[in-house]
C-alpha cells in the first residue's frame, strides 16, 4: 500500500470525527462538549416559567457528561413531579445551561439558547 493512500484514509477518518463534533451538543459559550442527540429522551423538549417568570425552554437528555452539578438538591418549584434539581453548569466555562433532575431515575434538562445543536 502507498502512503498516499494512507494518506487519504486518515484524512478520512479525520473528516469523519470532526463531523460527528459537529453533532453533538455544545456550551454556546465555549463550544466544549455537553452531551449527545443519542442521550436525548422522549418528551424531548418543554417550556416551563419559574417562579420570577422567567421562561425556559428545557431540552432533556439521560446524560450530560459535559456538565457538572451545582448546589444543594431541592424539589422547591421542581419542574418534574418527585424529582429534585440541582444546577447543571458547563464544566468548561461554568456557564449555567440548566438543571440536573434526580428522583426514580436521573436527567439533565437544558436551556435550549444556551447550547449549539
Amino acid at each position: 500500500m502507498s502512503n498516499s493512500a494512507s494518506i487519504d484514509i486518515d484524512e478520512i477518518v479525520e473528516d469523519a470525527t470532526d463531523v460527528q463534533a459537529q453533532k453533538n451538543v455544545r456550551c454556546k459559550s465555549c463550544e466544549h462538549e455537553i452531551t449527545s442527540p443519542a442521550l436525548a429522551i422522549q418528551p424531548h423538549e418543554h417550556t416551563f416559567r419559574n417562579p420570577a417568570g422567567y421562561s425556559f425552554h428545557v431540552l432533556c437528555y439521560s446524560d450530560a457528561p459535559g456538565a457538572a452539578n451545582v448546589g444543594e438538591a431541592s424539589t422547591e418549584a421542581s419542574w418534574f413531579a418527585n424529582y429534585a434539581w440541582t444546577f447543571a453548569i458547563c464544566a468548561q466555562c461554568h456557564n449555567h445551561l440548566g438543571w440536573w433532575y434526580e428522583g426514580k431515575d436521573r436527567f439533565a434538562g437544558l436551556i435550549a439558547t444556551r447550547l449549539i445543536r
